[in-house]
């Protein structure tokens, strides 16, 4: 495996870091993935990538991740998701292996807590979302988490954070934000399996989302000539009121002699709120309270190298899509933010308008052995932002770091060349990724569309144009703008990317997106009056600085703002959603289908990319919606083009291209399959014209036509344990020997190789468990580029997309 991309889900506590192995892990739709490690011997490093993604290894398809957290200072990891399932895995070297799966309720889990003051305490607490919580302790006969008991916290109340404070080896205590304005407070008394609400926290005035605290240093006080410790521990809870509040929480023995304060200027104290155990009696007062953020407040977190009150530092983000790191003043004790990291954003900025969206979760990483100190948070868009610093430096300087799509792959496209990939999700957006020279990872260096619908498939027509279309019903044709080509002709030494166009026009100079547009506006020169470093957000502003000074790939920032490409050309005709489109090996027909459930809208539609117009004939042959569309692979003993269709409706059919526009109908095959056929590829070599086509029904079935009668027939078969969704294929020699690369809705992949002649299929590889997407596999594209092996083997680069968010890019 080369590389994963997997966006990032939107909860809160959706990501962590493991000190011991230095590596992240995050929850990804209905999988965790789990990354390299971030750092190397000269700090960070920039090729921190997903190397991993973990799934049930009972093959049951998890729900969609709400919660990441490592076991403090072990290798154990917890996941939780929408389903109510929590797995519980162990990191070991060859791997993780599941532990143990947990299912306490039947609710979503909102959030996971764990003991803070106490690194040895494996005890954790589960929140779900109907106001159930359940504390769990691990059983060191058995090895495995077991339940002590559960608690429903008052009506229309459900925890989205919990921290459990260890008091005694009998009693913790839990503090609990969640969907009222209040902090719940909770003791666990463990001899007699009892969690008790204490008091009710009022202050904030939106729900709670964040809360963590850290023990201070202990004060011995006296009373009476009697010297007692007071354990203190102070807490940050962040709210959707945009305020941050400073607790501070006083632990004394139930023994202690009580002291009354009686000469307190009460109307210049915080009120205390007050409450016993058994063994403890505990207050709990507001210390400060700090104003900053300008939206939503998503997670607050201490930096855990001190427990002095005078030292500690906080970390916050916000949906204002800013981190700010707080410290007190040592003279006055007024806490104020001494950095602030992100972007000035407004509440529900989009993402079309470079706006990150917010930040969900944010984590403040030391590394001690290195002296870097490193931040990251997540965003709308799934991908990371990340800050380092490294020794004595002022500031902390912007970083690449993790990203992918958030939403299902839809498509993959090669370019011409084989050199860079695009990919289209349903989070809206069109991807670009390619490999940097001297480097064995691949890397996102360009988000060409950043769109208002769902994108459904892409396709390039030339190394420095495509097509794409979606929801929208337009097929829309794209041109690479310099400062791109430029880009990757540095990073990725790809020297074919000219100035020059199909038609002889030059590359336009960037893109730009106007004010309150859908379309990306081309533009050959600097608009007058926009100086280098002005603001032109808001009247589309010059783009092509953003991207020119860059020495490492794209961070989030650039690939949102600066590598948008103009939009040349909009294809109509289709009355409803896009469904499938390819291009003709010459480039001069676009082919494109949409979803339907009557035979006249069932039709391809064709589009000349010289004129733009739409060709005169339809072709029409299905009666539902055509799932693909693939063109002939371009071979030189033959020159006849032909395009095949399969559909929902069972069928293919098969096509061939006379010449300019017109198509000629070859074969229509009725029931070609038992149900709905997903997708084809073609093998054809010389005058063999073959194809395969894969369908619901489990089945990989070999068509070949018969050249003098034009019959189709189906030489040959494989069949599988469950539905095939996608296939493609690559020749290998001149003599009908294929790779053929297969992919099951369960996210399973085959490899095959497929003699055409001989009517033989022989399994090769199957690709092992670790390396799979947790859903089913969306689309399978390979490059027409060879790459050789010191081995001299030849291998190909394999792009799999899948229904679980992840691209992979494998070499086979």
């Amino acid at each position: 495996m080369e590389s994963i991309f997997a966006g990032c889900n939107r909860s809160l506590g959706i990501f962590d870091y493991n000190e011991n192995q230095k590596i992240l892990a995050y929850g990804s739709n209905n999988t965790v993935s789990i990354t390299c490690p971030i750092f190397d011997n000269n700090g960070y490093t920039v090729e921190t990538q997903v190397i991993e993604t973990l799934k049930s290894s009972n093959n049951n398809k998890n729900g969609e991740i709400t919660f990441v957290k490592w076991l403090q200072k072990t290798d154990i990891l917890f996941s939780g998701d929408i389903t109510g399932t929590v797995n519980i895995w162990k990191y070991q070297t060859d791997g993780f292996r599941l532990l143990q799966s947990l299912k306490p309720t039947k609710d979503s889990i909102s959030c996971i807590g764990f003991t803070k003051n106490d690194s040895k305490c494996l005890d954790f607490i589960i929140g779900d979302s109907k106001g159930f919580v359940y504390y769990y302790q691990f059983n060191r006969e058995e090895h495995l988490f077991t339940e002590l008991c559960n608690f429903e916290l008052p009506y229309g109340y459900y925890a989205m954070v919990m921290n459990i404070i260890k008091i005694s080896n009998n009693e913790r205590i839990i503090l609990c934000g969640g969907s009222k304005p209040i902090i719940n407070v909770l003791s666990v008394n463990i001899s007699e399996s009892l969690i008790d609400l204490k008091l009710s926290l009022p202050g904030h005035d939106d729900w709670v989302r964040t809360i963590d605290s850290v023990e201070i240093e202990t004060i011995m006080e006296t009373v009476d000539d009697i010297t007692y410790p007071r354990r203190n521990i102070i807490f940050a809870s962040g709210s959707l009121d945009r305020i941050i509040r400073l607790w501070k929480l006083t632990i004394k023995d139930s023994n202690t002699p009580v002291y009354v304060e009686t000469n307190k200027l009460k109307l210049l104290t915080s009120k205390e709120y007050k409450f016993e155990t058994l063994n403890h009696r505990y207050c709990i007062f507001l210390d400060a309270i700090l104003m900053g953020h300008d939206d939503w407040v998503s997670e607050v977190s201490w930096k855990g190298d001190t427990n002095k009150e005078e030292e500690l530092m906080l970390l916050s983000s916000g949906a204002d899509s800013s981190v700010m790191i707080w410290q007190a003043d040592k003279s006055t004790g007024v806490w104020f933010p001494e950095v602030r990291l992100g972007e000035l954003a407004i509440k529900g900025a989009s993402t079309a308008t470079g706006s990150s969206g917010g930040f969900y979760s944010s984590k403040w990483i030391i590394n001690k052995e290195l002296n870097i100190e490193v931040i990251l948070t997540n965003g709308k868009t799934g991908s990371f932002r990340c800050w380092t610093k490294q020794g004595d430096e002022t500031f902390f300087q912007t970083k690449t770091t993790l990203n992918g799509p958030m939403k299902p792959i839809s498509d993959i496209s090669w370019s011409k060349g084989g050199d860079y990939l695009l990919v289209t999700s349903y989070d809206q957006t069109t991807r670009l990724y390619c490999k940097p020279k001297n480097s064995y990872k691949w890397f996102e260096f360009g988000r060409p569309q950043i769109h208002g619908f769902d994108m459904i498939t892409v396709k390039s027509i030339s190394d420095t144009r495509f097509i794409s279309a979606g929801d929208e019903k337009i097929i829309r044709v794209f041109d690479m703008p310099k400062s791109i080509a430029s880009m990757l002709n540095k990073f990725c030494g790809i020297e074919s990317l000219g100035e020059e166009q199909l038609n002889g026009e030059k590359l336009p100079e960037y893109a730009s997106v106007p004010v309150l547009g859908l379309s990306n506006k081309s533009e050959n020169d600097k608009p007058e009056g926009v100086e280098d470093g002005e603001d032109g957000e808001d009247d589309g502003g010059y783009k092509g600085d953003g991207i020119k000074e860059i020495i490492e790939p794209p961070i989030e920032d650039i690939l949102q703002r600066h590598t948008l490409w103009p939009e040349i050309e909009k294809l109509y005709g289709h009355g409803f959603e896009i469904t499938t489109v390819d291009v003709s090996n010459d480039g001069k027909i676009i082919s494109s289908a949409c979803r339907s459930n009557v035979s006249r809208h069932s039709v391809i539609r064709n589009f000349n990319s010289e004129t733009w117009l739409e060709c005169e004939d339809k072709l029409s042959a299905h009666d539902l919606t055509i799932t693909r569309l693939r063109y002939s692979l371009n071979d030189e003993d033959n020159k006849d083009e032909y395009l095949l269709s399969v559909s929902r409706d069972r069928k293919f059919s098969l096509w061939k291209r006379l010449g300019g526009e017109k198509f000629e109908l070859i074969k229509i095959m009725e029931k070609a399959h038992s149900r709905i056929i997903w997708d084809c590829a073609w093998v054809n070599f010389g005058e063999v014209i073959s194809f395969l086509t894969c369908s619901r029904d489990k089945e990989v079935k070999l068509w070949k036509m018969d050249n003098e009668s034009k019959e189709v027939k189906n030489y040959g078969s494989i069949k599988f344990e469950i539905a095939v969704t996608a296939i493609d294929s690559v020749k290998i020699n001149n003599n009908g020997i294929f790779k053929v690369i297969i992919g099951l809705d369960n996210g399973k992949i085959f490899i095959y190789r497929v003699d055409v002649n001989k009517n033989e299929f022989e399994e090769i590889e199957a690709i092992e468990n670790r390396d799979l997407p947790g859903d089913s596999i969306s689309r399978i594209s390979i490059s027409n580029k060879v790459e050789v092996e010191e081995s001299g083997e030849i291998k190909h680069i394999v792009a799999i997309g899948s229904k679980d968010n992840s691209l992979r890019i494998m070499r086979k």
